[in-house]
């Protein structure tokens, strides 16, 4: 379990050299909000966003996009851990023709077939966990 924790945090730290996160100021300003809505849509999860270093860093790839198709995308993920919200928004999707959601966006992927691979990620991700769930009940109740 340590090696996994190391092994995240030295990911996370990646993301922020690589520029693929970036900190609430530059978000808000990019889409012309004040910082604080920026803060109140994320602890909502109308925004995605994680905690790194005591700092709270959005996917770089919302800078390219307008805050509602953004929301609304991010709303589909809303169910899902910090981290699987901010990877569906890193990776590349085969989905989206091998591009992440940015990129496809920007070659005119219409945003509804976002939304549908943004929900599909999320049911897949939550069905994964119940599963991962009852394996540990299993193992629990053997061990009893």
């Amino acid at each position: 379990m340590a090696d996994a924790e190391v092994r995240g945090a030295s990911a996370r730290a990646q993301w922020i050299r690589e520029g693929l996160v970036v900190l609430g100021p530059h978000l808000a300003q990019a889409w012309g909000i004040p910082q604080e809505a920026l803060a109140t849509t994320s602890a909502s999860g109308e925004v995605v966003s994680i905690h790194i270093e005591n700092c709270q860093y959005y996917p770089a790839a919302l800078l390219s996009i307008d805050r509602l198709t953004a929301g609304a995308i991010c709303r589909a993920l809303r169910n899902l851990h910090d981290t699987e919200r901010v990877m569906f928004w890193l990776r590349d999707h085969g989905a989206l023709g091998g591009r992440n959601v940015a990129l496809a966006l920007k070659a005119g992927t219409p945003t509804a077939r976002v939304n549908a691979l943004a929900e599909a990620w999320a049911r897949e991700r939550t069905y994964a966990r119940s599963l991962d769930d009852e394996d540990v009940v299993e193992s629990r109740e053997r061990r009893s």
